[in-house]
């Protein structure tokens, strides 16, 4: 595998200099670590810790060059060996080939292994997510560690040796072991992260929802890109032209990479002619790196591979002649609006490698070919997408010459996965995997997806919103279909809005009121419960908004220090009247009545400081005029927040049950350790018709997403073989995701999907 190759020597460099300042740091930290424990009450063990740091002194740059020398040989030992199992297997194991070990040697890997696992949890999350880019550069369904040549036993045996020779005493080697050992686990943070940037700025992103089935699936699509890149090689070999049929002899190959291996033999033969009187280029990226810096522009430019090479490969960008490109887009308009709309729908769109051949000789540059050529390609693998159904693939083959001219007009779409057409694209193949062939709604579905395509080809000409457009009307239309003949799912989603709506109110309402509050001095016991509980009476409907407003002067009026006898009298007189509005609000709200009695206890206590003068006087203390006049502003015109809200189990369960809806609840967000580009990642593909599985006593089911709240705080999901339907609250969602309790039926978008696969084919080429 080409690609992956450079790019872990692209990781390389960072994983050596990240170790040196690693190293450094470790035996800055032991010393420091020493000299406190030294400076301390008399231990036992002073004299050897006196020694050992003496001794890591002495011997700290010859320990630090070992250390570093262990570790580039045991990097590029673990590069070599990576994926390759060179363990006996039990059949090749007698007692022949069987040797006895020493005790020390024993005890040396024990420790070694202590120290790997303190290392392992010092950075779990980086280390885990760059386990999982290795494995899927690999195409292996098992996240394995020891297939990571940057893996924490690299670390912790380069300490073990170096020291093992720069320390003969052993008492003082092992107490310095153990110190460094503490020292490297918080040295640690940030080592990994450095060289999980470099596999995401080649476009490689940890996804933590990749299924195993999926890598399996990928492992079978290359098995499949090489078998008939096998044949094609042959054909060529013995005489026959590239193009043609495959050979009756043996199994042909299927109809995708009989299709597309020609074309990418072809580009690989141009990118290897170089027309007399051009400069050859000896470093010249082959086809496989051309297509990865196209579909994967990095963010940042990356080292060059060759001194006396370009720093990467250049992405396609716009004809520099004006008259060449608008010649071109003419042409592509003109296939583009070919087929008035709503006309001959059922008739097969052109296919992608026929409508290229038809753009032959229209490119006038070399970037604009590269495009053409790439782009038809990728269409003509995602009308072969056997995770789609054949109705989906034609209708998203008819995307294939706008998506062209959008990439002509801005080629960065390639590697850009929030374009406006790439997410129509994405959007049409996710809601393909939820709303299936076999449901009674699917046909409605591929009608309403023809006219979203019909208006994109009508109405696009340079405006990329066109594609924006085209997917909220897909989304809108979707939100509605699923509820349409579901009586029960429509009173459920229904339901779930009211929830959202009520915990919004109260949500914004808190907000609103923390930022009032924060403009004064108060007690945090009258704040939190005026944003606490107060808040919820406030936006209660059918309460006296104006009487529950009002209070909010006399709450924390009364809770501020009274220093006249007026002012205390004046409070004894409202405190009754106070109270017994306060029980009233929290009673029409429906609390509970330990709850409100909690509550009422507190506010208690608040006055009887304020009454016996046990209250401090407040920096911005106000009369009740002024409070009043401080507080008009609340409820006020305002925008509506759109975050998500919390929205408790309990609270969720009752609404529910006050409607007689049965539902299953997923509530419990967990400690989620996710980043929030994975978190945005996730979010981004729970959306309505998703199809997804969910585990159910220890198997995956098939699951859709149904509807999403307006805000994003509730999924519902329907299971099959499930009656009633299963909601998640936003983090609850989240933290599934992230455990893989719950997954997408798509491994990955229709877009990387294509990219994947000619990546695949790319490399089957140039394999042979």
């Amino acid at each position: 595998m080409q690609i992956p190759k450079r790019v872990f020597q692209l990781a390389k460099q960072p994983a050596l200099s990240g170790f040196h300042v690693l190293a450094s740091q470790t035996l800055a930290e032991a010393e420091a670590s020493l000299d406190k424990a030294l400076k301390g009450a008399a231990r036992p063990d002073e004299r050897l810790m006196m020694n050992a740091r003496q001794a890591l002194r002495e011997q700290g740059n010859f320990l630090l060059t070992r250390m570093q020398h262990h570790f580039a040989n045991y990097l590029e030992r673990a590069m070599h060996t990576m994926y390759m199992d060179t363990r006996a297997s039990l059949d090749e194991i007698s007692a022949d080939n069987l040797t006895l070990i020493e005790d020390d040697v024993v005890t040396r890997q024990i420790e070694i292994d202590r120290l790997v696992m303190r290392l392992r949890d010092a950075d779990q999350p980086s280390l885990g997510r760059l386990n999982l880019m290795i494995a899927q550069l690999h195409g292996d369904g098992e996240v394995r560690e020891r297939e990571n040549p940057f893996r924490p036993y690299l670390l912790a045996r380069s300490l073990h040796e170096a020291l093992r020779e720069a320390v003969k005493d052993e008492a003082q080697s092992k107490a310095l072991f153990d110190t460094l050992s503490v020292a490297m686990e918080h040295c640690l943070q940030g080592y990994y992260v450095a060289i999980e940037e470099v596999f995401k700025s080649r476009g490689i992103s940890s996804k933590l929802t990749a299924r195993p089935s999926a890598l399996t699936r990928a492992q079978r699509d290359r098995l499949a890109w090489q078998k008939a890149a096998g044949q094609l090689i042959g054909r060529v070999a013995a005489g026959g032209r590239a193009d043609s049929q495959p050979a009756q002899q043996g199994q042909a190959a299927p109809p995708k990479q009989s299709r597309i291996l020609p074309e990418l033999q072809r580009m690989m033969q141009q990118q290897r002619n170089v027309p007399a009187g051009v400069p050859a280029q000896p470093h010249a990226p082959d086809l496989q790196e051309m297509v990865w810096n196209v579909f994967n522009q990095p963010k940042a430019a990356r080292p060059p591979r060759h001194t006396d090479a370009p720093v990467s490969a250049p992405a396609p960008a716009a004809a520099a002649d004006g008259q060449g490109g608008s010649a071109l887009d003419a042409r592509l308009k003109k296939m583009q609006q070919a087929k008035p709309a709503g006309a001959a729908r059922d008739a097969p769109a052109p296919a992608p490698l026929d409508v290229r051949a038809q753009l032959a000789d229209a490119a006038s540059s070399e970037p604009d070919r590269v495009t053409i050529d790439l782009v038809s390609l990728l269409f003509e693998s995602i009308v072969h997408d056997e995770q789609l159904p054949e109705g989906v693939r034609q209708q998203l083959g008819r995307l294939h010459v706008p998506f062209l001219r959008a990439a002509m007009l801005d080629p960065s779409m390639l590697h850009d996965a929030q374009h406006p057409a790439r997410r129509l694209l994405d959007r049409i193949g996710t809601v393909a995997t939820g709303i299936t062939p076999d449901m009674a709604c699917y046909p409605a579905l591929e009608d309403e997806i023809d006219t979203v395509l019909d208006g994109v080809l009508e109405r696009f000409d340079t405006d990329m919103t066109t594609f924006a457009d085209g997917q909220r009307k897909l989304d809108q239309f979707v939100s509605t279909l699923l509820p349409r003949g579901d009586v029960g799912l429509a009173r459920c989603i229904a339901a779930l809005g009211d929830v959202e709506a009520s915990s919004a109110r109260r949500s914004d309402a808190a907000t609103e009121l923390g930022g009032l509050l924060n403009r004064l001095d108060v007690d945090p016991r009258i704040g939190n419960f005026v944003t606490d509980m107060w808040s919820r009476v406030l936006v209660h409907p059918g309460s006296d908004a104006p009487a529950s407003q009002a209070m909010l002067a006399e709450l924390v009026w009364s809770a501020q220090e009274k220093s006249t006898v007026e002012e205390r009298a004046q409070m004894v007189r409202m405190l009754p009247s106070l109270v017994k509005r306060v029980r009233e609000g929290l009673a029409a709200i429906g609390m509970g009545e330990t709850v409100s009695k909690a509550a009422l206890d507190q506010l208690v206590m608040v006055h009887m400081d304020v009454l016996g003068n046990r209250q401090p006087a407040s920096a911005k203390a106000m009369d009740l005029d002024q409070l009043r006049a401080h507080f008009a502003a609340f409820g006020g015109v305002r925008e509506p927040g759109q975050d998500a809200v919390s929205i408790g189990h309990a609270q969720l369960e009752a609404a529910l049950e006050q409607r007689g809806i049965r539902a299953e609840l997923y509530t419990d967000g967990g400690k989620s350790a996710a980043r929030a580009a994975d978190e945005q990642e996730w979010l981004g593909m729970a959306l309505p018709g998703a199809g997804f599985e969910i585990a159910v006593d220890g198997r995956y089911v098939p699951a859709r997403l149904n509807a999403v709240s307006p805000r994003g705080s509730l999924y519902l999901f329907s299971v099959k073989g499930q009656a009633a339907p299963s909601t998640f609250t936003r983090d609850a969602l989240l933290a599934a995701m992230q455990n893989e309790t719950l997954r997408t039926v798509e491994h990955a978008p229709v877009f990387e999907r294509a990219v994947e696969s000619l990546m695949a084919g790319a490399e089957a080429l140039a394999g042979h």
